[in-house]
């Protein structure tokens, strides 16, 4: 079956000053043009409708960076840091931004675009000069029983991972990742996975206009008892009326989880 090769799958966004004024930074760039490439960690399909009416979003999580200043001699980190990751669609990005704490009053350049936004959704068009998703496939073999799963572990063969479910607003997930962490036992014969992050829709985040401004980071853990959980990144109170972005929500989903190795 074919999969998602991940080592070979990219995000590229490009921003040519001579063409688009940036909407998502905090610093003035010392450049005029920036190619940024991102490996990818998670493809997320998400359906709406039925038979001739569904409509399938494929959506691109890259992986986690820190935020920067490309193109100086130092003073490379902005001050304060921040973490900050992509997701992109074939029309729209979201940037989720973390701070040492929420609302941290960072403000984009220039300044006159207002409070840089933890989490950012937009057309890609109106931020970028283009944004491309390189997805590459390759073939896999599809575990078919516990003892294929933990032979597979205990033989150092890379793996990857389809989970599929629905929503409490009726539309049909379908997650594929690669497996970074996964438990075993050759004697108790089980296998557990516990990796991400990954994509998953969340009613609560949505903006009201952009589709990509539902999905929320999460890690995923399931195992040969059928169980399946998310941990879902969002914001956590931690007292004083503060708060930080935090895996702290957990979503128990009834799916259908799928291992697949590959040489």
């Amino acid at each position: 079956m074919l999969i998602t090769d991940f080592t070979r799958s990219f995000v590229r966004i490009r921003i040519d000053l001579d063409k688009t004024k940036p909407r998502t930074i905090s610093q003035p760039p010392p450049f005029t043009l920036n190619n940024a490439r991102f490996p990818s960690e998670c493809l997320c399909r998400v359906t709406q409708g039925e038979g001739s009416a569904a409509r399938a979003v494929d959506y691109m999580l890259v992986a986690a960076c820190k935020a920067e200043q490309v193109h100086v001699r130092e003073n490379i980190w902005h001050d304060p840091a921040a973490d900050m990751c992509l997701v992109a669609s074939s029309d729209e990005f979201l940037i989720v931004k973390s701070w040492d704490r929420n609302n941290r009053g960072v403000m984009l350049s220039p300044p006159t675009l207002g409070q840089q936004p933890e989490r950012q959704a937009g057309k890609w068009a109106d931020a970028f000069t283009d944004l491309r998703i390189d997805r590459k496939e390759l073939s896999g073999q599809l575990l078919a029983s516990t003892e294929e799963i933990v032979a597979a572990v205990l033989g150092n063969r890379p793996l990857v991972s389809q989970t599929e479910f629905s929503t409490p607003e009726g539309s049909r997930v379908f997650l594929e990742y690669p497996v970074k962490v996964i438990n075993v036992s050759e004697r108790d014969m089980f296998y557990q996975v516990d990796t991400g992050p990954v994509l998953v829709p969340d009613a609560d985040a949505f903006d009201g206009t952009h589709g990509i401004s539902a999905l929320r980071l999460a890690f995923i853990a399931h195992n040969t008892l059928g169980c399946t959980e998310m941990l879902l990144n969002v914001p956590t109170p931690i007292g004083q009326g503060l708060s930080v972005n935090h895996y702290s929500r957990v979503l128990k989903v009834a799916a259908e989880n799928r291992i697949i190795a590959f040489d």
